[in-house]
């Protein structure tokens, strides 16, 4: 029989926008960025996505990695990685070197969303001919409503540096996979972890970028936001959306631990202005407004099939560093070799680090993807709803009324409200109808919130000390919630 997830993918909310469909079928798709600030795909002749001919829905499902005709995780990671050298684990899958520090030479620290090491490997692929060029997002400064970044392609080490900086809205690989096709080399993508994914799907499928794209690097991730985040942390920052031109999302400052950092917005006209993020309603990146649907339905929290994994250490001993550190999986030879010499020449200042310890640094994003997922999994089995099988099994119906799963749906409660509540926001003028608007959701996640009075007092004293004190203080609490 033939597969026809691509349409249920995209109808049940848990398409993220990747393009792969669109790499693969570009004649009978395209992808278009929406009002909700998602990118989709849609049909070209203005079909309905199920009325497309039975094999571009059976190609374009096996690209797509929220699709249950494409390979999972597992299975991709084994057939690249398993073998002499390589251990494997439930979270960070195979990994053949892991790490923990900063990039100790240049300015890739300073001027890095973390410890520098993610510009310091493309760089170090670019500038020794292991590629060619890089596929990866850089800022448009085009301003709203144009898209604040989007997928390029850099061929030097100038154009490479000049797009270093996180960005966290929606991005698709449609546009620039062309390119990659039309124009010969090695490339080097850097995406999240379902992004490496597509890419992966999409070299099972194309000759061409199967031997066009020779590494590839993922970034740990929490989770993806459509455009409206961006423009509601602008407008938040006191800059109306039709002003604001860019924003730095992981902007530092001295000080500040590394894991509580400001964002950074740049106006068409006037000064940047700076805020932490506490001073953000409801930025809390836990809380997850703006979220895609499809982060919720996502397994994979460090790129498990990527040749490297790149993320924060947010583990003593960095937590007093303001600058940042990073860690970094290594799961192809060439990968494990660069983090090697890194180390071995002095540019790299690291110390070795466990796929346990990978996992304690994220252990709120494992929650929210395993036993969450699990949760959420659960709930749509529940309501007949349509939903990707992944390599976690849903939670019995019996066990949806715990308080730690009615926390998980409160969670996505809030990512489901928050676009259209927004764009009533924006139609008003009024941000604040927005606030008002979205506090029962956050009261009712709050209230489901497993904590004691003595851990909030903490949390709120942690934000008004140095970050040595924070991070004590921190370790403190960590070692409570583990009683």
């Amino acid at each position: 029989m033939t597969s026809r997830d691509l349409p249920l993918v995209v109808s049940s909310g848990v398409c993220v926008g990747c393009g792969a469909c669109a790499v693969t079928a570009p004649e009978h798709l395209e992808m278009r960025l929406t009002e909700r600030g998602e990118y989709l795909p849609f049909a070209r002749d203005g079909r309905e996505l199920d009325q497309l001919d039975e094999q571009v829905l059976a190609d374009t499902s096996k690209v797509c990695p929220f699709s249950n005709s494409s390979r999972d995780e597992d299975a991709i990671g084994a057939d690249l990685y398993a073998g002499d050298g390589a251990s494997h684990h439930e979270v960070v899958g195979h990994s053949r070197k892991i790490v923990a520090g900063h990039v100790a030479g240049g300015d890739f620290r300073d001027r890095g969303t973390s410890g520098g090491m993610t510009s310091w490997v493309l760089h170090r692929l670019l500038s020794s001919g292991e590629i060619d060029a890089v596929v990866h997002v850089a800022s448009t400064l085009e301003g709203l409503p144009n898209p604040l970044s989007r997928y390029t392609i850099s061929r030097s080490v100038e154009e490479l540096l000049s797009g270093r900086k996180s960005r966290y809205h929606v991005q698709t690989l449609a546009d620039v996979m062309e390119d990659v096709r039309q124009q010969p080399g090695r490339y080097a993508v850097v995406g999240v972890p379902c992004f490496i994914k597509a890419v992966r799907l999409l070299t099972d499928a194309d000759e061409v970028l199967r031997e066009r794209i020779t590494f590839t690097s993922s970034l740990v991730c929490g989770h993806y936001k459509s455009t409206l985040y961006s423009e509601y942390v602008g407008w938040s920052a006191g800059i109306q959306p039709t002003n604001l031109l860019d924003i730095d999302y992981r902007h530092k400052e001295p000080g500040r631990p590394p894991n509580r950092y400001c964002v950074r917005a740049t106006p068409r006209e006037g000064e940047d202005v700076v805020l932490g993020v506490e001073h953000i309603p409801m930025a809390d990146w836990g809380m997850g407004i703006f979220k895609l649907g499809a982060c919720d339905y996502c397994d994979d929290i460090v790129g498990e099939t990527a040749d490297i994994s790149l993320g924060d250490a947010w583990l003593d001993p960095f937590m007093a560093d303001w600058q940042g550190a990073n860690l970094a999986i290594a799961r192809s030879e060439l990968a494990a070799r660069m983090l090697e010499e890194g180390e071995a020449d002095g540019e790299l200042d690291v110390i070795p680090w466990t796929a346990e310890d990978v996992a304690a640094a994220q252990a709120g994003a494992v929650r929210h993807r395993r036993p969450g997922l699990a949760v959420r999994l659960g709930n749509r089995a529940r309501q007949g709803i349509w939903a990707p099988t992944k390599r976690v099994e849903p939670l019995a119906e019996s066990e949806l009324d715990s308080p730690f799963s009615q926390r998980m749906l409160n969670r996505e409660a809030i990512s489901i409200a928050s676009p259209a509540t927004y764009l009533e926001a924006r139609r008003r003028g009024d941000l604040d109808y927005f606030r008002r608007t979205m506090k029962p959701l956050v009261q009712r996640y709050d209230g489901t919130r497993v904590t004691t009075f003595w851990r909030r007092a903490a949390a709120k004293i942690a934000h008004r000390l140095p970050p040595k004190g924070e991070a004590f203080l921190r370790r403190i609490v960590g070692r409570q919630r583990q009683n």
